[in-house]
């Protein structure tokens, strides 16, 4: 009887072939690394060029002075003015400087913008489809101070995408002011809370007003722009859109509301705050906290029998705002709570303790 023994064969060629596998992978990853890094080098290289040569421009642009006889000059590589890229690293460069210099300089530095064709870059870029590149190009512009695009960026105050729209309402008052809040005429898209801070940003005059367009505005049908209309107003302290403000307080929007008691907090006449409180049992919570706030500042002992009725009020809230008003107008000041009904029981009690504390502390 033969014995038979059995061995366990293995084929080594899979095993060959992945490690060959990983081996290729290996070297491809490390040509990617090394050609990576080449290229990245050759990119710094490039900037480095870039910038020597931009810096070098600008800083002989920031120090020139006009003397009536010679005109602004550039010494820029032709070839380099053909590079799309060059030519908007040189547009970035420009607009940082700017930022950062005043008078003379930055004269200096939009007739450079100008000198070298920039202005048709960014024109171009607000032609274009993608949003993002249209934004630009209208940021661009109005840093500059191109205003004589501004044909082409009012059109933009109106278009479909929100930051198109934005930067182009930015540009117009950062052109013009006040007068560039006329998109306000046409807008039909709604301008964010957000959106219209930034606008009043770019506001450095606050002289120059038109209170008939103030006026028109607090009657548009587009809430978002009577808002503003009211910040406006506020802004430029317009006594004379005052009948107008009060007539906001019975608009059904919440925001145009909050904005009307901000404006009458600043600009009160006598009767102020009873017009207020005429509106007091047709607003929401919100608004009733508002100007409960607003007449702590403007209001006086008229008020006092009718904050007294807000004590009993179910909110918590509206009672602790009501006493906090009282403690400023009530002619007894804070020590009316001890003669109050209700002053050793709660939530008065409570409500009370912690108006004293506030004080105090």
């Amino acid at each position: 009887m033969k014995s038979t023994n059995t061995f366990l064969q293995i084929n080594p060629y899979p095993l060959i072939g992945l490690l060959y596998f990983f081996l290729g992978l290996m070297i491809i990853v490390f040509l990617f690394i090394m050609f990576f890094s080449f290229y990245k080098r050759k990119l710094e290289k490039r900037k480095k060029f870039w910038e020597e040569a931009i810096s070098s421009v600008i800083s002989q642009v920031i120090f020139y002075e006009e003397d009536g006889q010679s005109q602004m000059e550039t010494k820029v590589d032709e070839k380099l003015l053909q590079n799309s890229n060059f030519r908007q690293y040189f547009i970035d460069e420009i607009i940082h400087a700017k930022k950062n210099l005043f008078g003379a300089p930055v004269s200096n530095l939009k007739k450079l913008y100008n000198l070298l064709k920039f202005d048709k870059d960014s024109l171009q870029k607000i032609h274009s489809t993608k949003w993002y590149i249209k934004a630009k190009g209208i940021q661009e512009l109005s840093i500059m101070e191109q205003v004589q695009f501004v044909k082409e960026i009012f059109r933009l105050t109106n278009d479909s995408d929100e930051l198109v729209r934005n930067e182009a309402q930015c540009a117009l008052v950062n052109f013009y002011g006040f007068k560039g809040f006329r998109f306000l005429n046409v807008i039909v898209h709604p301008i964010s809370q957000w959106q219209q801070i930034q606008l009043l940003n770019y506001l450095h005059d606050a002289k120059t007003t038109d209170p008939e367009q103030l006026k028109k505005w607090l009657a548009s049908k587009n809430e978002s722009v009577v808002t503003l209309a009211l910040r406006l107003a506020g802004f430029y302290n317009s006594f004379e859109v005052y009948n107008e403000v009060i007539q906001c307080l019975q608009h059904p929007d919440q925001q145009v509301k909050l904005n009307a008691l901000m404006y009458l907090k600043k600009i009160s006449p006598d009767d102020t705050a009873e017009k207020i409180i005429n509106c007091y049992n047709f607003s929401d919570r919100t608004v009733k906290l508002a100007i409960l706030s607003v007449l702590e500042e403007i209001g006086n002992e008229k008020q006092v029998s009718f904050l007294l009725k807000q004590l009993h009020d179910n909110d918590d809230t509206i009672k602790l705002a009501s006493a906090k008003t009282l403690s400023c107008l009530h002619p007894m000041g804070k020590a009316f709570f001890q003669t109050h009904l209700f002053a050793d029981q709660n939530p008065w009690k409570a409500i009370f303790s912690q108006i004293e504390n506030e004080r105090a502390a």
